[in-house]
C-alpha cells in the first residue's frame, strides 16, 4: 500500500463518520422539538420495508 492509498481510505472513513454525526445532530434536534425521533437506515440492497423506495 502506498501512503496515498491509506490517505484515501482514511478519508472515506472520516466522511462516513461525519455523515453519521450529522444524522445524530438532526435526530437530536427532531427529538428536542417533538419529544421523540426514529431513524431508519438501509445499507446496500437491504430494504427494511418494501414500501420504502
Amino acid at each position: 500500500m502506498t501512503t496515498d492509498h491509506i490517505t484515501k481510505e482514511r478519508l472515506k472513513i472520516l466522511e462516513k463518520e461525519l455523515e453519521f454525526i450529522r444524522y445524530e445532530e438532526v435526530a437530536a434536534k427532531v427529538t428536542k422539538e417533538n419529544g421523540f425521533c426514529r431513524v431508519l437506515t438501509n445499507l446496500g440492497d437491504y430494504e427494511d420495508s418494501k414500501n420504502l423506495h
